[in-house]
């Protein structure tokens, strides 16, 4: 079995899951003068040895032509510190960047490329799964402004052998989910593992109710300035969610649970369901942590609302952390490079690390678990966002902090949504 190495991506949000990582520092310079060799700076959200830095890293090495590579890690203040670089003109050669808002302004600025045309012109723009090209076009403004080194769906991962043991239905609608929680809760067994101190696995619950209720344009409603988070409509999604935290679907101080002891629930087969997105595959193949085994684990998708406009074939999906490309630094040849590495990233990640990315590869996954969900992300053509996509930085933190009160229960459904709309204006 090839190593399986776990890899953290959740959009915007996964910026609050990562830690402070230090590394070599990247140069910041200009990347070759087509003279002399390429020298590429690299700023990546992953850790040392792990993910973007392990495949970018391999990349360079079978790409040869006596070119360098120096990486510098992002850590929780990565907004901060690309926007350091941005004033300073001091920008690497490539960069992965989360928050909407900020690539959106690095592209306005003309700091970073809408590789479309680029690629086009390269001749492996057909090299990148369409899902992930819409899912970057759709959240940043309309332009493949990064590259997708990973996706992910998201979803409800649940253990089968609790659900067979309590005879239960994969749920089909909200009603159905908050049955299936009820009939488990009574059974002495927690219905849901969530990181409610993280903050962002509430509000995924919340959008994607919100989603299935009002449909696939709720959220971009808010962000065309045509509907807010305070109207009554919005405020029913985090009351059902408030509601379940009252129930104890959650189980007891929520509002302290974080993102591994919560996982841990799920792993441990503390709790029967975890949403979650298919990132997490690697923890459940981590056979130290997981003592259900990953032959346990059942996913479906976010149910519909009775009588709502949303429909469950509309999945929430993000590319992880994309990598731009920084304007300033594509040279021929880095343009040399970027076509080598569109053409291989999706081979070495699957082949190394059984990673999904957003490049096509012909490697087979040894997991069944991520060859069901390359199944899926392969057969998806209709993407959502999550509840931070449209935010600003201000936004998410006001989103992220009010979700951990809201399930602690020291801010009710609509003082929630009032805090998260005042940070959107």
């Amino acid at each position: 079995m090839r190593s399986k190495i776990a890899v953290i991506a959740a959009g915007a949000a996964l910026a609050l899951a990562l830690g402070g990582c230090s590394g070599t520092s990247s140069s910041n310079t200009p990347s070759g003068d087509d003279n002399g060799p390429l020298e590429i700076s690299f700023l990546t959200g992953s850790a040392e040895g792990t993910g973007s830095a392990f495949t970018m890293d391999a990349l360079v090495t079978e790409y040869g032509n006596d070119t360098t590579l120096s990486m510098d890690y992002l850590g929780a203040d990565m907004d901060q510190k690309i926007q350091l670089m941005a004033s300073q003109d001091a920008l690497p050669t490539f960069f992965q960047v989360g928050t909407p808002s900020q690539i959106v302004e690095l592209y306005e600025t003309g700091k970073i490329v809408d590789l479309e045309p680029v690629l086009e012109e390269l001749g492996v723009l057909d090299k990148l799964n369409p899902l992930s090209v819409d899912i970057i076009k759709n959240l940043y403004g309309g332009h493949l402004v990064g590259l997708p080194l990973e996706v992910a769906i998201e979803g409800f991962w649940y253990n089968e052998q609790i659900f067979a043991d309590n005879g239960i239905e994969i749920p089909e609608t909200w009603d159905d989910l908050a049955d299936a929680a009820e009939q488990l809760e009574s059974a002495g067994i927690q219905p849901f593992a969530t990181a409610g101190k993280a903050g962002w696995p509430v509000t995924r619950l919340i959008s994607g109710y919100i989603s299935r209720d009002l449909g696939p344009d709720a959220l971009p409603a808010i962000a065309d300035g045509n509907a807010a988070f305070t109207d009554p409509e919005y405020v029913e999604g985090a009351e059902v969610i408030s509601g379940f935290a009252e129930a104890g679907y959650f189980g007891e101080a929520p509002d302290a649970l974080d993102y591994g002891p919560a996982e841990d629930l799920f792993l441990q087969g503390e709790a029967a369901m975890y949403y979650m997105g298919s990132w997490a595959i690697s923890s459940f193949e981590d056979e130290e942590r997981s003592l259900i085994g990953a032959d346990n684990v059942g996913w479906f998708p976010v149910p519909n609302v009775d009588d709502g406009a949303g429909d469950s074939a509309q999945t929430p999906a993000n590319v992880g952390l994309p990598m731009a490309v920084t304007a300033k630094t594509l040279t021929p040849q880095v343009k040399e490079f970027l076509t080598f590495l569109v053409e291989n990233y999706g081979d070495v990640a699957m082949e190394n690390l059984d990673l999904i990315t957003g490049f096509a590869t012909d490697v087979e996954p040894e997991s069944a678990l991520v060859s069901e969900t390359l199944e899926r992300v392969n057969s998806t053509s209709d993407s959502i966002g999550w509840f931070e996509s449209i935010q600003s930085s201000k936004g998410t933190t006001a989103s992220q902090e009010g979700a951990t009160a809201l399930v602690g229960g020291t801010l009710t459904p609509e003082q929630f949504m009032k805090q998260v709309q005042a940070a959107q204006e």
